[in-house]
């Protein structure tokens, strides 16, 4: 394996294990302490900017653009990985006669992965700003 394609690899695989770690935490032990919203629009969208800010810095010289593909890509595995947490395996309080999840809950995953990708494509905008500026 090249080191551009080994490269590629431990930047898409360091992305997706932290943002799936980072939402299994929030999901298993920090639902009760910490806010919802606050986690899933602030905490969230920093982790992914920390992490790649430091990806970055490291001896892994990738273009922006694979930086920002791999970080939708894990972006997108870590809805997945939380939408499986919160509709399969939490419990849920009281469930309807006949009814497997909430209707409730798939809205709130759908609205909330809305607005994180709208402040993740805000965020790789802003980081594309001080790519150009510092290199």
């Amino acid at each position: 394996m090249d080191k551009n394609k080994r490269s590629n690899f431990w930047v898409a695989f360091t992305n997706t294990v932290i943002l799936c770690l980072a939402q299994i935490i929030y999901w298993t032990i920090l639902a009760e302490i910490m806010d919802t919203l606050v986690f899933q629009f602030l905490v969230f969208p920093l982790i992914i900017v920390l992490i790649n800010t430091i990806l970055w810095f490291s001896t892994f010289k990738l273009k922006f653009y694979q930086h920002a593909l791999f970080v939708y890509g894990a972006f997108f595995v870590s809805v997945i990985v939380s939408s499986f947490l919160l509709l399969v395996v939490l419990d849920h309080q009281e469930l309807p006669p006949g009814e497997v999840v909430l209707f409730t809950d798939v809205l709130f995953i759908f609205i909330t992965v809305s607005v994180q990708l709208l402040i993740l494509m805000l965020l790789n905008f802003i980081m594309y700003i001080f790519y150009r500026v510092f290199t």
